[in-house]
C-alpha cells in the first residue's frame, strides 16, 4: 500500500492530533472545575464524592457503550461517527454553564453524562484510524524511523490530548479567574467544535476499512488469552492514571498553595505528555510496545513512591507533575500496537477489538476518581493523598505484571 507511511497518512495524523486535543486534552481540563467546584461550594448541595462521580462519569460511562457506537460507526461512517461526539461535548459544555447551583443532577447530565458521550464518539474511532495508514516494516539495516511508524503515530496522535490539557488547564483557569466557571466552559465549548469540526472535514476513511468488522462482539477475540491480558493491562494502568489526572491540582492546593498554582502543575502534566507520548511512541516501534510498557509502568511505580510521597514544596511538585506527563499515559499511546499484536495483524477485527476492550477503559474512567476522593484523608494537609499515592503506585506495578506475562504470551 504506497500510502502507508507517507502522503496523505500524515494529514490523517495531524487530525487525529487535534481530535485528541478536543477530546481527551478537554477532558483533562475538568480537574480545574473539580478544584474550583470543591473550593468555593459553588453547589451547595454537593460533596466531593459528587463531582468525583461526576468526573467518573464524564470519563468512562459512554466508553462502556463502545460496541455499540462500533456498530454505529460501521452504519454511518467514521466522520458521521466523530460529528456526533462533536455536537455532543459543544451541547454538554454550554447547557453546562447555565446548571443552576441548586439542582446537581444538572451537573451530572451535562458535564458529566453527555460530555462522556461526546468524548467517545470522538476519542474512539480516533484509535482506530491510524493503524490503518501507519505501520511497522521488517527491521533493516539501515534503520529509518519512517518505516517503522505504529506507535510513534499514536504518540504523536496522543500528544495531542497533552496540548488540549495545556490549552484548557491555564487558558479556562485565566477565564474562570477574570469572568467565572460559566463563561470559561462557553469558551471551551466553542474552543472544541471550531477545532474539532476542521479535523473531521480533513479526516480522510481508508478505502479498506470498508473490510473492517463492525460487530457488538467477537466470542473468538474475547475467549482469547490474550484479550483477557489486553483487559488487564487497560483496567490497572487506567486506575492509576485517572485517580493522577484528577488529584494532581488538589493536592498542590493541598501542599499549601492556590488554585491557579495547582492548575499550573496540572498543566505541566500537558507539558510532559506533549513531549513523552511521541518519544515513547518511537521507543515502541525500535524495542517493542509492550517491552517498553512494562518498564515505564515499573519507573513510574517507582516515582510515585519515592517522588509524590515525600514531595512538600511547589517544584517538587512541578517536577512530578513533569514525569507523570512524560510516562503515566504511555497505554495511549500503545494499546492501539498492542491491540493489533493481539488479534494478529487481522485488522478486519481491530475495531471490535477496541471497543470490547475500552469496557475496561469506562469501568476503570468511572471508578477511579470515587476511589481517589474516598482514599483522602479528611484534614487539608501535605500527607492528605498519601493513601491515594499508594493505590496508585500499586496500580501501576499490577499493569506491569500483566505486561510482563503478556509478553511471554505473545
Amino acid at each position: 500500500d504506497p500510502e502507508l507511511n507517507s502522503g496523505y497518512a500524515y494529514v490523517v495524523l495531524a487530525c487525529a492530533v487535534f481530535l485528541n486535543f478536543c477530546s481527551w486534552g478537554n477532558n483533562s481540563g475538568f480537574a480545574i472545575y473539580f478544584a474550583y467546584y470543591s473550593t468555593n461550594n459553588v453547589f451547595p448541595n454537593a460533596s466531593k464524592l459528587d463531582y468525583a462521580a461526576i468526573g467518573g462519569i464524564c470519563f468512562g460511562s459512554a466508553i462502556l457503550f463502545g460496541p455499540v457506537i462500533n456498530h454505529i460507526n460501521g452504519l454511518i461512517g467514521t466522520k458521521r461517527t466523530l460529528m456526533i461526539g462533536n455536537i455532543c461535548q459543544f451541547i454538554a459544555l454550554l447547557l453546562s454553564s447555565f446548571d443552576s447551583t441548586n439542582r446537581l443532577w444538572q451537573l451530572y447530565l451535562t458535564q458529566g453524562l453527555l460530555q462522556s458521550f461526546g468524548l467517545a464518539f470522538i476519542g474512539l474511532p480516533t484509535f482506530t484510524v491510524l493503524p490503518l495508514w501507519f505501520t511497522n516494516k521488517p527491521m533493516q539495516k539501515n534503520y529509518r524511523i519512517k518505516d517503522r511508524m505504529l506507535t510513534l503515530s499514536q504518540g504523536i496522535a496522543t500528544a495531542g490530548t497533552g496540548l488540549g490539557g495545556l490549552v484548557f488547564n491555564l487558558a479556562m483557569q485565566k477565564v474562570l479567574e477574570k469572568h467565572g466557571y460559566r463563561w470559561a466552559l462557553r469558551v471551551e465549548s466553542f474552543i472544541s467544535i471550531f477545532t474539532c469540526t476542521i479535523a473531521i472535514l480533513m479526516l480522510k476513511e481508508k478505502k479498506t476499512s470498508k473490510m473492517v468488522e463492525f460487530t457488538f462482539f467477537d466470542k473468538d477475540i474475547f475467549f482469547s488469552p490474550g484479550f483477557r491480558l489486553l483487559v488487564g493491562y487497560i483496567f490497572f494502568s487506567m486506575l492509576g492514571y485517572v485517580v493522577t489526572l484528577y488529584s494532581i491540582a488538589n493536592w498542590t492546593i493541598a501542599l499549601g498553595y492556590s488554585a491557579k498554582q495547582g492548575s499550573i502543575v496540572a498543566a505541566m502534566t500537558s507539558v510532559g505528555i506533549i513531549f513523552g507520548r511521541p518519544t515513547i511512541g518511537l521507543l515502541c516501534d525500535k524495542f517493542g510496545a509492550v517491552t517498553v510498557s512494562c518498564v515505564v509502568y515499573i519507573v513510574m511505580a517507582i516515582f510515585t513512591f519515592a517522588m509524590w510521597i515525600p514531595s512538600r514544596n511547589y517544584a517538587e511538585a512541578i517536577a512530578f507533575a513533569i514525569i507523570n506527563g512524560l510516562l503515566s499515559g504511555t497505554i495511549f499511546v500503545t494499546v492501539a500496537t498492542v491491540v493489533v499484536q493481539t488479534i494478529g495483524h487481522r485488522f478486519n477485527k481491530l475495531n471490535v477489538t477496541f471497543c470490547m476492550a475500552f469496557i475496561a477503559f469506562g469501568v476503570s474512567g468511572i471508578l477511579s476518581p470515587i476511589i481517589g476522593i474516598s482514599l483522602r484523608k479528611p484534614t487539608l494537609s501535605p500527607s492528605q493523598f498519601q493513601n491515594c499515592c499508594i493505590f496508585i503506585g500499586c496500580a501501576y506495578l499490577v499493569a506491569a505484571a500483566v505486561l510482563a506475562t503478556m509478553r511471554g504470551y505473545m
